[in-house]
């Protein structure tokens, strides 16, 4: 059998077992259940939380997009010899981290090897390497500032010239070397895993993120290695939230989405053509919190693309963004680009900014909650007078969180009702943060919270509802 008719046999066999596995999940959720809010000390370690993430990358060039043509990339980037003849993105460590401790992320990472198969930390085994060791610059920075660091490393698709020879399809991104024959692949395969000792015994990260999972043999040599030598460095892979059976094998799943709301899947056009997306991080998110017992995080660009460098419409969507992901359990990464110099976009700074200045009084409220794993879009018994209000509940100390989601922006009063026994434990309510107690009112059998149109926030209104065990 050939390696692509293996690999096409393998996707399609881990494409149906997370079929079967939703399907199974979904059914057994449809019977009525309730949910007990945990008790005890929250011994739970930073991967299994919520929390807010910058990605920092370096790998946008003006002018050529994602899926480039790599025969005359590599050309651009290499001398006489045949050496890197680098020319940047360079990078601005200490701006990054200083930007990261200013907006009181919880964890971030640095991208040290794309799909252009280029490194940004110090390797013995290419040339094709930048000559400051960035990867050594973050890990030294992050731990001064204890910020808990990871590195982006892609390891699906490498356009090093040194794997010209194998290089399956040389001209575009998507060049699949885990699809090689077993004796071509062990080139890289052994490259791979130099690489990855490497980079631990050097750096120690707290962990590594992988650019993508796929059903191939780089994504399963990945998950063998650091199982068996590296079991202490969360892993986690780009894109493996759409396949249920990579869950077991990492220590959270990630996904993208790229707007607020939408479809589930959108198009965009790129300059190779109409391609699909993960689109409405509401959509997605929810879903995640209805499917998922493992951690999860969504990961979107701080722009409106990744290769589209303006902001939202709304800026405050990208806020609205990580209020829901991070509302329904999840973490939510922003991916940041920097400019040919090293540094930031200074629109993408700001809007990071803007996140901060939002999220710093809120942190405690996302990272001590736990999400609640009911159907739909909003928690049984929880309705809103106001359309584009949207609503996510999670256990928090003694009670429950109400996030009533600002989809729009609307600046307007609010009535909240809460029908049905699952909320007759709550006795009180109050505004977060700040703890600030709002009246709860009864109107016959059911409970109404009216806030006025300065108590609404245009982005996220929490509201604490204490004495609440199971909903």
């Amino acid at each position: 059998m050939s390696e692509l008719m293996k690999w096409n046999f393998a996707t399609k066999l881990e494409t149906y077992k997370s079929m079967a596995i939703i399907a199974g999940r979904l059914i057994a959720m449809s019977f009525p259940r309730k949910e007990q809010r945990p008790g005890g000390p929250d011994q739970r370690k930073w991967w299994q939380k919520s929390g807010f993430c910058v990605q920092y990358q370096i790998e946008k060039r003006p002018g050529v997009g994602w899926d480039r043509d790599y025969v005359e990339f590599n050309k651009a980037m290499t001398d006489e010899k045949g050496n890197l003849k680098f020319n940047g993105p360079y990078c601005k460590i200490e701006d990054y981290v200083a930007l990261s401790k200013k907006i009181g992320l919880d964890y971030h990472s640095l991208e040290i090897k794309w799909h252009d198969g280029i490194c940004w930390f110090n390797t013995g085994l290419t040339k094709w390497k930048t000559d400051v060791d960035y990867a050594g610059r973050f890990a030294d920075l992050s731990r001064k500032a204890n910020i808990t660091f990871l590195y982006y490393y892609s390891s699906i698709f490498d356009h090093n010239p040194q794997f010209d020879s194998i290089q399956p399809l040389p001209r575009i991104t998507p060049s699949f070397l885990g699809l090689l024959p077993d004796v071509d692949y062990k080139i890289y395969a052994d490259y791979l895993r130099g690489q990855y000792d490497e980079i631990v015994q050097q750096y120690k990260p707290d962990g590594m993120w992988m650019d993508w999972w796929w059903s191939d043999k780089t994504t399963r040599d990945t998950v063998a290695h650091f199982s068996s030598r590296h079991p202490d460095v969360v892993l986690a892979f780009n894109l493996s939230s759409m396949f249920f059976t990579s869950h077991k094998h990492q220590h959270y799943s990630s996904g993208e989405a790229h707007a607020l709301d939408g479809p589930f899947i959108g198009k965009r056009e790129e300059a190779g053509g109409i391609i699909s997306v993960l689109t409405s991080t509401w959509k997605w998110a929810n879903l995640y919190r209805v499917l998922f017992k493992h951690p999860w995080e969504l990961i979107t660009p701080t722009s409106v693309w990744w290769q589209d460098m303006n902001l939202r419409d709304d800026i405050h969507d990208f806020v609205r963004q990580a209020a829901i992901v991070m509302a329904c359990g999840g973490k939510f990464a922003a991916g940041t680009s920097a400019l040919m110099d090293g540094s930031l976009y200074p629109d993408h700074v700001r809007q990071l900014e803007i996140l901060g200045e939002w999220y710093i009084p809120r942190k405690e409220l996302f990272l001590g909650s736990y999400p609640i794993r009911y159907l739909g879009y909003a928690p049984k018994g929880v309705s809103v007078d106001k359309k584009d209000f949207n609503t996510i509940a999670c256990f928090y100390k003694d009670g429950v969180l109400l996030h009533v989601i600002n989809m729009k922006g609307r600046s307007e009063p609010l009535e909240i009702t809460l029908k049905g026994k699952r909320w007759e434990g709550a006795q009180s309510a109050y505004l977060e943060p700040g703890h600030r107690q709002i009246k709860l009112q009864r109107r016959g059998s059911n409970k109404i919270i009216a806030l006025p149109k300065d108590d609404v926030d245009h982005i996220d209104t929490i509201v604490h509802l204490p004495g609440i065990e199971t909903i």
